[in-house]
């Protein structure tokens, strides 16, 4: 489970310019790996900059896209299908975070 979270982070790369922004997205997944819908997000900070705020929001759904579907095993993908999944993607200090309690 604690593997999820840097398994989904591993391609991103956030533009040029966006230090300091973060966005928290909450999605499912299926039994397969495959988000179920779209991700959602429950935080943002953004800043002002349209440009530099539409950049970085792309470069995170992009590396979602990216790694999706997971590749998992059967007893895993029982075990956290349906349930949600928290992403932190920040640039504030770069780390990311991931809550995926179930």
């Amino acid at each position: 489970m604690y593997e999820l979270g840097p398994a989904l982070y591993s391609c991103w790369k956030p533009p040029r310019g966006t230090e300091n922004l973060e966005i928290t997205l909450r999605f499912a997944l299926r039994r397969d790996g495959s988000m179920i819908g779209n991700p959602r997000a429950s935080y943002a900070k953004l800043g002002q900059d349209m440009p530099l705020k539409r950049a970085f929001v792309a470069s995170v759904l992009e590396a979602l896209y990216q790694n999706l579907p997971l590749p998992i095993t059967d007893d895993f993908g029982g075990a956290i299908a349906g349930r949600p999944i928290t992403l932190l993607f920040s640039t504030a200090d770069e780390s990311t975070t991931a809550d995926t309690s179930l």
